[in-house]
């Protein structure tokens, strides 16, 4: 794991988070993300640079959500320095998800990539289906809003 990466990840959340973003690491939080997200599908003047450190932060802490929140998973950060390849959230013989993978998509077409959807997917994966179940029915609420 790349410690430069994870703690330039964390700068970035902590002013998010003392800036008012709803990061407080339930699920819900994922519904603020997706919101961010659909923001910066958007916005095409910002910098290339803090667009990358935004699509880090927020890939970790998806990824941290998951681990603190899944028996046996842990968010991996595969780089060196500061040239960032994947952010993980991994099972020990179980399931990956591809958190960077889903925000960099998300960024593409924020309805066709929902982050709650693909949040949902990785806890039923990892075996929380009670907590799957209850964001899919908050998607599905979601998704009928817009």
């Amino acid at each position: 794991m790349s410690d430069q990466l994870f703690a330039e990840a964390h700068r970035f959340l902590d002013w998010a988070r003392e800036h008012g973003a709803h990061l407080d690491g339930t699920d819900e939080s994922v519904w603020f993300v997706q919101g961010v997200l659909e923001s910066m599908s958007q916005d095409t003047e910002e910098g290339a640079s803090l667009r990358a450190v935004k699509c880090l932060a927020y890939s970790v802490y998806l990824a941290e959500l998951l681990a603190d929140t899944c028996q046996g998973v842990r968010c991996v950060i595969d780089g060196e320095g500061m040239d960032l390849r994947a952010v993980l959230a991994v099972r020990e013989g179980g399931a990956t998800q591809f958190t960077l993978s889903w925000v960099q998509s998300c960024l593409d077409d924020p309805q066709a990539d929902n982050i709650g959807f693909k949040f949902a997917g990785a806890l039923r994966d990892l075996g929380e289906k009670q907590r799957a179940s209850r964001v899919f029915e908050q998607l599905q609420k979601h998704v009928s809003d817009c």
